[in-house]
């Protein structure tokens, strides 16, 4: 049992993130074109996590707000070494100077984390993308459930819902989305996508 929730009830961890560079395109095979997400998805941030601070046990919930971001476009030219030749140009759109709020849900294994940390997210980490900063600023209780559209994407599973603080979905926007697992693999699961309608905690909320 969990003795932080038990003696405090829910309550979120509130960190600063900041990035130079990220890329949050979800997985595509194929194309020139790679798209960029404008939301965080619970499953990046918590794979993220999950590999900053491991523990074969634990869950961790978190999602992630954009207080500022510049979109902009790289191409990048893939290079085959052995034939030393480079492959089709790929578009890939990235956001630049990014500045968001996390907010992780509290227990006694996320308490024990660092007040300033740093975290690898979303794709092209090896050419510089994804090195974010994360300063903690406090700790939140939920707010007052409300309806609205959904800001993040979210896995339509109860046990996630529920953790986060949303209490009713009332008109769903399915897609599909990616969970890392163990070994670099990873599978694709229902999720509720951004504009949503549900009554939840305002964190998770368009304002």
């Amino acid at each position: 049992m969990d003795k932080t929730t038990t003696l405090n009830g829910k309550s979120f961890l509130h960190y600063q993130l900041k990035a130079d560079l990220l890329c949050l395109g979800e997985r595509i095979r194929g194309g020139i074109f790679r798209p960029c997400l404008e939301v965080f998805t619970y499953t990046g941030l918590a794979g993220a996590l999950k590999s900053r601070f491991p523990h074969p046990y634990r869950s961790i919930h978190a999602v992630g707000r954009f207080r500022h971001k510049s979109r902009h476009i790289l191409v990048f030219s893939p290079r085959d070494r052995g034939r030393e030749v480079s492959a089709v140009p790929l578009e890939i759109e990235y956001l630049a100077d990014v500045e968001a709020d996390l907010y992780v849900q509290l227990n006694d294994f996320t308490a024990t984390w660092p007040d300033h940390f740093t975290l690898r997210l979303g794709a092209m980490k090896s050419k510089g993308f994804g090195e974010c900063r994360v300063d903690k600023i406090g700790e939140v209780k939920p707010g007052e459930p409300k309806y609205g559209k959904l800001a993040v994407r979210l896995p339509d599973d109860p046990v996630v819902l529920e953790a986060l603080g949303v209490m009713e979905v009332k008109a769903p926007v399915y897609g599909y989305l990616f969970r890392p697992d163990r070994g670099g693999t990873g599978h694709y699961e229902l999720g509720l996508f951004e504009n949503s309608i549900v009554k939840a905690d305002p964190i998770l909320l368009k304002e």
